[in-house]
Formats: C-alpha cells, structure tokens, sequence
C-alpha cells in the first residue's frame, strides 16, 4: 500500500505528541494544580513556580487574565476597554424613553464644551425612491459650555429619529485613542437608526471626543465633543424586506439543515475545520430548467449536502437537489451557473475545497458530472469568461492555501505565524485557467495558466476574481483580490495576460475579500470596489509606536492600510485613483462580498457589501 506524506506526517506528529504525554507528565511535577471539584472552572496553579514552562488556557473564568491589555503594554485598549462602557451609558440614552440625569452625570463632565450632533441641514444631498438624504461634512463649533448643553444636543439625536424608544438603536466604535497626559482624545464612530412601521432613519456621524482622566487613571469622564460629520436617511420602508422563511418554508431541508446554524451543526459534523475558521460557502443564481424563473443554488461546509432550490411561480423556492444530482457534501467555496457548452441551458460548476466540478445541464435542471480538475485544498472562487474570444467560456479558479495547516508559518490559522509575511504574504497555492476545449459533446478543460502568463505572482491568498474590458479594447482583461496583500489586474493581449496592478496603481495592498466592477462615475470606464476589512482596533494600535517594533516605516505603514477598509478604485486615463475616503465607502467593516448594482433604477451604480464573522455565545474570541 502506497502511503502519502500527509498522512506520513500526521502519523508521525500524533505519535510524537502521545510519546511526549506518556514521557513528560507536567501534572506531576513540580507545579500543583488545585482542583476546586467544579467542573464548570478551570483548574488553577497553587504555585507560581516553573510558570514559564507552562503553557495552558484554564476555564473561560481566566479568560480576562489571559487578555489584559495592560500587562501586554497597550494602555490605549485598557482605556479603550473604559470607553466602551461610558459610550453605552450614553448610547443607552438614546434608546431610553426618558434620559437619565444621574447616570450621565457619571459619564459627562459639568463643564463638557461641545457642539450640536444633529445639525440643521436646509437641502436635500440626494433624493430618490422614497429616500432622502442630507449630509454635512463640515466640522461643527462649540456651542456650550455645560452638561445641560450636552443633554440638549444629545436630545437630538431620539428627536431626528423619532419613533418609539424600542424601535430605536445606537451604537459607537472608538477609531482613533491618543493619550495627551490627563486627557484622552478619541475618534468615534456613530450609527443609530429608528425602524418601525412608519418607515426607516438612519444617522451616520463622526464625533472628536475628550475624556478628562481621574488621578488614578482608571476614571474618564466627557469634557469635549465636536461633529466633524453627519447624515441622515430617510426612507418611507426599507429597501429591502427579508423573505427566507416565506420562500423556503415549505421544505424540508430548510428546516432540518439551513435553519439551524453553526453551533448546531458544529457539534455533530466530523471535519468542521472550513466551518470553524471560515464559513464561506457561496451561492449562484440562475434558470436551470429554462422557465423563465431564476433558480439559487447553496453551498454547504463539509458533511452538509449542497442543496439547489427551484423558483416557482409564486416566488416560492422547492428543494430540487434530490432530482437534480447536485446534493454533493464536500466542502464547498463557491459554485457558478454558466452555459459552457452553448447549448442554450445553465450548466453547474463548483469549486469544493479541493476540486472544480463541472456538471452538464440536460436542459431540465438534472446534472452528471462532466470533468473533475483536481487543484490541492485551498480552492476558492471560481470565474467565467471568453478570454481568447474563441466563442465559448472559459474558467478561471482561484486558490486561498496549499494546505489544511499552512506549515511554512508554523501556524494552524493562517497569518498567524511568526515567520508569515502578513502585509505581503506570496506562499499560497496557484490560480489556474482553464480552456474550454469542448467538442461534440466531449467535455474538455486544459489547463493553460503558464502558457497564457497567468502563472506570474500566482501564489498570493487568492479569494477572487472579476473579469472586465477595462482598457476598451475588445478582450476580457482579470483582476484578482488577494488576501495579505497585493492584488493583481491581468491584462489580456489578445490571448497573453500581463500583471499591470502595479504600472496602473491598482494593487490595494490590503486583505482582498472580493472584486467588482462598475462604471461608479459613467465616464464610460470600468471603476474597481475591492471588499477588504474594516478594524476599528487595528486603526487604534497600528500607527502607535510600540506596534511592530523593528519594522521599517513603509512595513507599518502597510500594516495599518489593512484596517481602513474597503477600496474604490477610478480609472482615469488608463490608471487608477483611490477615491475610497473621499466617496466615503471604506466602512464595510469585515467585508466578504461587494457588487456594483443600480438598486433603484436612477441610472448610477450603487454599491452593496456583504460582512460580518461567524462567533459563539462565548465573545472572548472577538
């Protein structure tokens, strides 16, 4: 029997690991361990010898000692830790029925000078659709001098939003923390919102606080706010309305499967390692049986069947995977619709996690699988396009890893090691290209990423891809978003791509989640928004002098670049400008997904973002 050498090297590590159990028995040791016969704690030491030689995480009682910012040196989170609780006193004004003098008292300095937070704006910034918009990007003055002012400009803000106090909410996330001696100056992000049945407000506003330290240094209180910026929406009911439930419920598998969610399925499926650190699968949509109708299909972790759902008449979806042959329970990243054969009908193709599947529609919405490319684990979005314009589509699939456990940076989570290269990382598994050499009737790809000059800077973290003319002339150029750092824009030369991101300054070195594009100022050039991630701490630690030590300028300067956000790129005269501060679009906090769409019909692009982590009752993990 042939053995590989992962399973050689997972063999080996396991013996490793029982040896060193059976031979080195810390609980025996020098070291006691106090058992308090409550199973719900963890066991302490009694003794703080040999400590260094220790390494455990006891129960979630200890988890504040194992996270205390103070002893790790950042004195700004340990006071960023304080704020948090003075701005939800604060927050939780807003949503209360009634202010609370006494307990602002607690939170708001007597002689607090600031400024109005809801300021008068006379003309609509934008209107459309039910929708108003004003917006003020001009710093507002002080305007008092007393917590009586305070409480009346924080009036403002339930007053502009309206409603009932349980239909409204707040919240604040501190950007930016400088310490000046007994003073605390802080950036803080607002996002509040009123939504009921009489319609929707949404405020967004940028504040300039200072906090006026005790003696002690453990008591802040409000001593300054001024508005640097403000907006507000108005709507008469949403944009959107969520209908899971009403087009889903009537199956089966929406109930015993899709509803239940991560921390049910976690304990009972066997491989959950995507599941755990990344819960990505994706979605297409598309007409499989050719009524008309747009079809979804799901991706699912590893263990779940993959499950595809057939439009209905009344808008409802039916479970159609059992009859269709799609229920595949590989791990799957991302799946796309497309007519490979130009047979008029959608065919399926799937990137699992360590595979491309290729399926063949029979024009009913039923499929067989029609070629298999194996690529290594790490598989992730998958593309189509005609790029050597011979009239049929071609795949291009992108690749995250080279594996379950990325060894080279001695880590289990990658990015995590010591020696990994985060801000510039090039040890990943390779993107490939697939030619569609399809002919009567036999299912062909060859791979063609070296011959086309695809295989150039092809080890990054790859995510994803987005095809697009960019330069106008008549090919279909690649542009693709790479995590840990830079990204690459491939333009076609009739057949031969060349990586120009860095001649055209479209790299965005930054955590390259997606990538869309769209013409954002019809000058009738394709614009690029590239997802990345939003960190309010990491805008907080990166620019502080003890972050990084030892590193270079430029490094830190990379580093910090990967908490501001999203990007919006604009070509101008075959280049690209970052527009993305001045058009405001960075916030899309841990993004995943963006697309250019023109959701009310007024002719320009609007941009949709998809974010946010998958987390367990237990928030010590955030």
């Amino acid at each position: 029997m042939k053995l590989n050498r992962n399973f050689l090297l997972i063999t080996g590590i396991a013996i490793l690991l029982i040896t060193c159990l059976l031979v080195w028995r810390p609980w025996s040791g020098n070291v006691a361990i106090k058992d308090d016969s409550d199973p719900g704690k963890g066991a302490t030491l009694s003794s703080s010898r040999n400590l260094e030689s220790v390494s455990s995480i006891a129960g979630l009682n200890d988890w504040k000692e194992l996270d205390d910012p103070v002893q790790d040196g950042w004195e700004s989170e340990a006071l960023h830790d304080l704020l948090k609780k003075k701005l939800a006193v604060i927050s939780g004004q807003v949503t209360s029925d009634v202010f609370d003098q006494d307990l602002l008292s607690k939170v708001v300095g007597q002689d607090v000078e600031g400024s109005v937070l809801v300021p008068v704006i006379s003309e609509d910034t934008w209107s459309g659709g039910g929708v108003v918009v004003r917006r003020r990007e001009v710093p507002e003055e002080v305007s008092y001098s007393k917590r009586a002012g305070f409480t009346e400009a924080l009036q403002m803000i339930p007053n502009a939003l309206g409603g009932e106090a349980k239909s409204r909410r707040c919240s604040f996330k501190v950007v930016e923390l400088k310490v000046e001696q007994e003073l605390v100056h802080a950036r803080v992000l607002i996002e509040c919102a009123r939504i009921d049945q009489s319609g929707v407000v949404e405020q967004h506003g940028d504040w300039l606080t200072t906090w006026k330290r005790s003696g002690s240094g453990k008591e802040l209180m409000l001593s300054g706010v001024l508005l640097q910026r403000f907006e507000q929406s108005e709507g008469e009911r949403r944009l959107f309305a969520d209908c899971t439930e009403s087009i889903l419920k009537g199956n089966e598998s929406y109930r015993r499967q899709l509803q239940l969610g991560y921390p049910y399925w976690l304990q009972r499926i066997q491989d959950t390692r995507q599941m755990t650190l990344l819960g990505t699968p994706g979605t297409a949509l598309g007409d499989v049986n050719g009524d008309g109708l747009e079809d979804l299909y799901l991706c699912q972790p590893g263990g779940l069947p993959n499950r595809l759902f057939v439009q209905q008449p009344n808008g409802s979806l039916r479970d159609f995977t059992e009859e269709s042959g799609t229920g595949w329970v590989e791990s799957c990243r991302s799946a796309l619709f497309v007519d490979l054969d130009n047979d008029g009908d959608q065919d399926l193709v799937i990137a699992s996690y360590a595979r491309m599947v290729v399926s063949r529609n029979d024009g009913k919405g039923r499929f067989s699988v029609a070629g298999i490319m194996e690529l290594g684990i790490g598989a992730m979005g998958v593309s189509a396009a005609d790029y050597d314009g011979d009239g049929d589509l071609d795949l291009y699939v992108c690749h995250y890893s080279r594996g379950d456990l990325d060894l080279e940076a001695g880590a289990t989570v990658i990015g995590s090691g010591g020696q990994f290269v985060y801000h510039d990382a090039n040890n990943a598994g390779r993107n490939y290209l697939y030619r569609n050499e399809i002919q009567s009737g036999s299912w062909d790809f060859q791979d063609v990423t070296e011959e086309v000059g695809l295989d150039v800077n092809n080890r990054r973290f790859s995510l994803a891809a987005g095809w697009e003319d960019y330069d106008n002339d008549g090919d279909q150029d690649l542009y693709v978003a790479n995590d840990f750092g830079r990204n690459n824009l491939y333009r076609n030369d009739n057949g031969r791509f060349v990586d120009v991101a860095p001649e055209v300054q479209g790299e965005d070195r930054a955590s390259g989640m997606s990538v869309s594009w769209g013409d954002a100022d019809r000058d009738g050039v394709m614009d690029l928004y590239v997802a990345n991630m939003f960190s309010a701490a990491g805008n907080r630690i990166a620019p502080q002098e003890g972050f990084s030590p030892g590193s270079s300028a430029e490094t830190r300067g990379a580093l910090l670049r990967f908490a501001r956000g999203n990007t919006l790129l604009v070509q101008e005269e075959g280049k690209f400008r970052d527009a993305s501060e001045e058009l405001g679009v960075t916030m899309g906090r841990w993004a995943w997904s963006s697309m250019f769409a023109d959701i009310n019909n007024d002719g320009w692009e609007d941009l949709l973002v998809a974010n946010g982590y998958i987390t367990t009752p237990d928030t010590g993990d955030l």
